[in-house]
């Protein structure tokens, strides 16, 4: 299990171009559909969590999934093989990327890479979107919950609008929630 586990997070690690949020996707389609190590509800409550705690979403999913199919030693296992592949990566393409940097080719291919990743994270984006506001993550009106439709939309709009800061809207989401989900006995 643990060498399938570093495997797994190897993968995450490698394919994680983009930053953290293109590592959603990845992370689902492996744990979720490929292995089914948890629910696309239980992945929604990881993305949460792993977004609600400092550091790289990809480490944090990695720390969690990892803590609860192996252990300490599964997170340390899932979190070392996350971060390998960036680290080794990121050495070898910032020299690179230094001495290169001014080649006709080496701009195409960050012209082509910019709108892959955008597109990356959208999808990624757009699925913790669905699975936090529809039951079940399907897309019916009877499946919404309104609730939750409440919330992202006054965080949208105060994200937008206001200068707080991502931290003050995550922690002063919780409050509320969790305020209101007592108050109201749900």
């Amino acid at each position: 299990m643990l060498l399938e586990l570093f495997w797994s997070f190897l993968k995450v690690g490698l394919f994680s171009f983009g930053g953290g949020l293109v590592s959603i996707t990845l992370i689902s389609q492996e744990i979720v559909t490929q292995k089914g190590w948890i629910t696309a509800n239980v992945f929604t409550d990881l993305i949460a969590i792993a977004e609600s705690t400092p550091g790289p979403i990809a480490i944090n999913a990695a720390t969690f999934v990892g803590m609860q199919l192996g252990g300490i030693i599964g997170a340390i296992v899932a979190t070392t093989a996350a971060v390998l592949p960036g680290c080794a990566i990121s050495l070898s393409l910032g020299l690179l990327y230094q001495r290169y940097r001014r080649l006709t080719l080496v701009k195409g291919v960050m012209d082509g890479l910019r709108p892959v990743i955008v597109a990356t994270i959208f999808v990624g984006g757009f699925t913790i979107l669905r699975n936090a506001l529809f039951a079940g993550g399907l897309l019916a009106l009877s499946a919404v919950d309104w609730l939750s439709v409440a919330f992202f939309v006054i965080v949208f709009i105060l994200a937008q609008k206001t200068k707080l800061s991502a931290v003050m809207l995550i922690v002063g989401g919780g409050v509320v929630g969790g305020a209101i989900r007592l108050l109201l006995g749900m």
